[in-house]
């Protein structure tokens, strides 16, 4: 099997080989401009988001060059198995633990995100290393191209993985697309055509994978290898993007929601339900002022009157009510 014991440069054609080298370029420049992205978006360079994000972009290029080192002969197989190992794992667990990172925001229950991540853990545990453990032995086993029992099995844990994979893949994006259509109509009222554009986006982010099961399906090993960087590099440019947009969106409907309004039934008297009061506490100047107007509010509204004690918002004049 060309590709999957050792390299490929005397058994295929300079058209395959130059697809390949293209294949490698792609993915390097999307990786190239993915950290520009990231070490631009974030602000804070901590957590489980940007580390994720980080990882899986990393990833991308170890894959790529390994995979051409090894097909090209320039590096030996056995070594090269394993850097492509270690490429691979933190190019897909790196986006699964990206889309988790984001999962809260439209997941209030912590029980499904701790049956997700376990999910994920699962996957790479006993998907991802066990077939990662046999493509290292059938590279250091035999790099003659010839089809040997390990390779048999290895072809056959190898599109059992990607089946897996995608569908881990999709059931995280499912759930993003499911969840979100069931908040936006509310958010929808405040933002308006944003959370509809956000809906197709997250439904386009979750179908980006099935043409690399249906490469791998054709016994096209050395063409879906290298394929698969540019494929997720495409899809963590989009996943980026995407969730970027869901948490300013998200946060920005929640600072309408607590906004600078008051509800017309709150009594403006009341300390502990004004969430703004301690930014705006009067100084004995504007109170004194306030006492010889007759506890008028401020038309900036930035501080209240003792002598509205048991008035409700109903009662003011409009104006009174602005922040």
């Amino acid at each position: 099997m060309a590709g999957e014991t050792g390299p490929i440069i005397h058994t295929t054609s300079l058209p395959v080989a130059m697809l390949l080298a293209g294949f490698f370029a792609i993915a390097v420049y999307n990786s190239l401009e993915i950290y520009i992205a990231i070490y631009r978006t974030f602000r804070r360079r901590r957590g489980l988001y940007f580390w994720s994000a980080l990882c899986a972009n990393t990833g991308i290029p170890i894959l790529s060059l390994s995979c051409l080192l090894r097909f090209f002969d320039v590096a030996p197989a056995g070594p090269m198995g394993i850097v492509i190992d270690i490429g691979w794992w933190m190019m897909v667990t790196g986006q699964c633990l990206m889309l988790y990172s984001r999962l809260h925001l439209v997941i209030g229950d912590p029980g499904k995100l701790r049956w997700v991540l376990g999910m994920i853990i699962a996957a790479f545990l006993f998907i991802e290393v066990p077939v990662g453990a046999l493509f290292i032995v059938n590279s250091f086993y035999d790099n003659s191209n010839v089809k040997t029992p390990i390779t048999a099995v290895f072809d056959g844990m190898e599109k059992m993985q990607l089946v897996i994979l995608s569908l881990v893949e999709s059931l995280l994006s499912g759930l993003y697309v499911y969840e979100w259509s069931g908040m936006r109509k509310d958010i929808e009222i405040i933002k308006g055509r944003k959370v509809r554009t956000l809906y197709h986006e997250l439904n386009s982010s979750a179908n980006l994978l099935t043409n690399i099961v249906a490469i791998q399906f054709a016994n096209l090993f050395q063409v879906q290898t290298t394929y698969k960087p540019v494929v997720y590099s495409i899809k963590l440019k989009v996943e980026t993007y995407v969730l970027s947009n869901l948490a300013n969106l998200v946060s920005s409907s929640a600072s309408c929601e607590r906004g600078l309004e008051f509800p017309i039934d709150m009594p403006l008297d009341t300390t502990a339900s004004d969430p703004w009061q301690h930014q705006r506490t009067p100084s004995e100047g504007s109170t004194a002022r306030m006492a010889k107007s007759g506890g008028v509010i401020d038309a900036r509204g930035l501080s209240l009157s003792s002598t509205l004690s048991g008035k409700s918002a109903l009662q003011m004049p409009k104006k009174s009510l602005s922040v």
